[in-house]
């Protein structure tokens, strides 16, 4: 590099990364590396030419212009300013040559071919007639004989050639790479297009009042809108059938198997239209739901699933809704107060420097307002709900063989194999529904988590006179000590189920924990990271019977 020469700062990624300038350093090494490998050649073969002065002259020079080369910012000079580049690279040849070593004149090839490719038909002209100036000097300079005429019109025919041939090679390249790239453009464009018009169909799709989602075969819900993924309580990834909800002929009545679901009938290409199901929530409300299928391409079923329709008309099957909604509102706003002051008043009881006697009238107020939020909740409930939830008895090794059955072909579909022990009797007295939920929440997290070719397990047992257990363990990704102590915060979700984007809403479990402590249960996880999650579900046992298996309790809380 010459010395006094340095690339600014704030310029020196574009100096060693511009593509022109590795461009222009890769042809001046070629030929100085040529130029100096057949020379030292020729040199060992016959040392004499060293002391020709013409010959070791030509040799520095070319070397020279090779240091310079990698010194200058090319990126700054025009293309006439390049050009001088290969025309002293054919003039410093053309002196090896006069310096008694004529071979070096084909080495002319590497310039006039560096010419036609990156120049234009001028320049190459102007080249090659350089380069036949100063062959014919040193043909009448040696002396013309007929050989040296010869190779002298061979020379220049072969040049000729070669550059010809690069130079049209290079226009064709450029017309092919700018033929490419305004296709490319062209691409880019019709897919932004496409993304917008898909994004403007999505807006639409999701400020509509029924759910729409395409149904693939095996079950898989695509593209499903807002009000889809409300209804069927969806993440925001596509999802395998079965959902979380359970679908059921009537309010409270027989769960529809997990075969005749609308999804999976959806999935097998079956057309129905305006059938009414009911769905269990994960927030514990019953809705009705209004199901539809509809072919996507023009009446043909395809492999592009089916559109299923869905529509919310519980206020229109079940006429108490409405005013079962306005008391949920009235709930709300009368138990937000309420549950501010029994806050603040357990904050305050925590104190240790609360005299006795502030401490008992506390107490007082704080019993007063237990007994108040009894009473809201028992006066917003309607006769319906107070017979709902009077208590039915029901057997929960039932109710988890059922759960194990819808769930049976998401676990196949996933390679997870599902093992029960669920002979023994567990009676149960309370809502079934509400436990059917509980059930769902945790085998259908056990199959989400555990890996390929992992394992669930289900078994029933009694721990202790007037309790039943149920114990769900997956050899699943685990949780780790630091996430263990937050799994049951509303929208909690492990580092671990982020970073692998596993789908979610972080409710399941804070959601049935509540469902089983109000129920006077216990709701117990134990879990190590990479060894999987057992959830132990405990509940106090109802009353015995001596009814036969078909007359007992079904899964869902209903006598037969």
């Amino acid at each position: 590099m010459l010395t006094g020469f340095t690339v600014p700062p704030s310029s020196a990624a574009q100096y060693f990364g511009d593509s022109r300038c590795r461009s222009i350093w890769q042809w001046q090494l070629v030929i100085a590396f040529a130029v100096v490998t057949i020379s030292v050649g020729v040199a060992l073969l016959t040392p004499e030419r060293f002391l020709d002065p013409l010959f070791s002259i030509g040799l520095v020079l070319i070397i020279l212009t090779t240091v310079i080369s990698l010194a200058i910012p090319w990126h700054r000079i025009g293309s006439a300013g390049v050009v001088t580049l290969p025309v002293l690279n054919v003039l410093f040849i053309g002196v090896v040559a006069a310096g008694g070593a004529p071979v070096a004149t084909v080495l002319w090839v590497f310039p006039v071919v560096w010419t036609g490719t990156y120049f234009s038909m001028g320049v190459l002209i102007g080249v090659l007639s350089l380069i036949a100036v100063i062959d014919i000097a040193g043909l009448l300079a040696g002396g013309l004989t007929p050989e040296t005429t010869i190779y002298g019109v061979t020379l220049m025919i072969t040049l000729g050639f070669a550059g010809l041939v690069s130079s049209v090679g290079s226009r064709r390249n450029r017309s092919i790479r700018g033929l490419l790239r305004a296709q490319s453009d062209r691409l880019v464009h019709a897919l932004q297009r496409v993304n917008d018009q898909k994004a403007r169909t999505s807006r639409l799709m999701n400020s509509l009042d029924i759910g729409v989602a395409r149904v693939l075969n095996g079950g898989l819900i695509d593209e499903p809108n807002d009000t889809f993924r409300t209804i069927y309580a969806l993440g925001g990834a596509a999802q395998q059938h079965p959902v979380r909800p359970v679908e059921y002929r009537a309010r409270r009545g027989e769960p529809i198997p997990s075969d005749q679901t609308s999804i999976a009938r959806a999935s097998r290409g079956e057309q129905f239209s305006d059938e009414i199901v009911w769905l269990f929530g994960l927030d514990g409300e019953w809705r009705a739901v209004k199901v539809s299928t509809k072919m996507i391409d023009h009446g043909v079923v395809t492999g592009d699933g089916l559109l299923l329709v869905v529509e919310d008309v519980t206020q229109t099957a079940d006429p108490s809704a409405s005013e079962n909604a306005k008391r949920r509102t009235i709930s709300h706003e009368l138990r937000n107060p309420l549950t501010a002051i029994l806050g603040h008043i357990d904050l305050l009881l925590e104190r240790e420097d609360l005299p006795e006697s502030a401490r008992d009238q506390l107490t007082v107020v704080e019993r007063a307002g237990g007994r108040m939020q009894r009473l809201i909740d028992d006066a917003l409930l309607t006769p319906a709900q107070r017979r709902d939830e009077a208590g039915i008895d029901f057997d929960l090794a039932d109710l988890a063989r059922a759960s194990l059955e819808g769930f049976a072909p998401a676990a196949e579909s996933a390679g997870i194999a599902v093992d029960a022990d669920l002979d023994e009797r567990l009676p149960v007295s309370g809502d079934a529904f509400r436990m059917r939920q509980v059930v769902d929440n945790v085998v259908g997290n056990g199959i989400k988590y555990a890996q390929r070719g992992g394992r669930i397990s289900v078994r029933g047992f009694r721990p202790a006179p007037g309790e039943v257990a149920l114990v769900i363990a997956d050899t699943g990704i685990g949780i780790s000590e630091q996430d263990l102590p937050r799994i049951f915060e509303r929208e909690f979700r492990t580092e671990l189920a982020r970073e692998r984007g596993i789908p979610g809403t972080g409710l399941g479990l804070s959601i049935s924990r509540e469902i089983v402590v109000a129920a006077d249960g216990r709701f117990e996880v134990r879990s190590e990271l990479g060894q999987g999650t057992e959830v132990t579900v405990v509940l106090p046992a109802g009353p015995e019977t001596t009814q036969d298996h078909d007359s007992t309790p079904n899964a869902q809380g209903k006598t037969a």
